[in-house]
């Protein structure tokens, strides 16, 4: 039951954070050191990894209505939590990779039309 509202927290703030990306700051959003450098850089971020936030929640929740309606003979908790922690190091991993295709380490754009 907890991934379900993890994934509806997930899915519910993955929207805003699309919709309405917050201005730089300390409290909200994704925070990398590249994401950080702008508010090119960050806005981008915050808009990308919403939507990955969104994918990962409707996948949670996906295996958090499976696992109420499967009995498994593992631990449900466990399985969530770590169902929970790899989503986390994706969406780390997948925006960091967007972020490095699209801008320089100084935070400046990369010139996209020579590829």
């Amino acid at each position: 039951m907890n991934s379900i509202i993890v994934s509806i927290f997930s899915i519910v703030f993955g929207f805003i954070s699309m919709k309405y990306p917050p201005s730089i700051n300390r409290i909200v959003g994704y925070k990398s050191p590249l994401a950080s450098k702008n508010q090119d850089t960050w806005n981008i971020s915050q808009k990308h990894s919403g939507f990955i936030a969104i994918v990962l929640g409707v996948i949670n929740g996906i295996f958090g209505i499976w696992s109420i309606i499967q009995p498994m003979a593992i631990n449900k908790g466990q399985m969530q939590l770590l169902l929970l922690l790899i989503s986390a190091v994706v969406l780390v991993v997948i925006e960091e990779i967007h972020l490095a295709h699209l801008f320089h380490m100084d935070g400046s754009r990369k010139n996209l039309n020579n590829y």
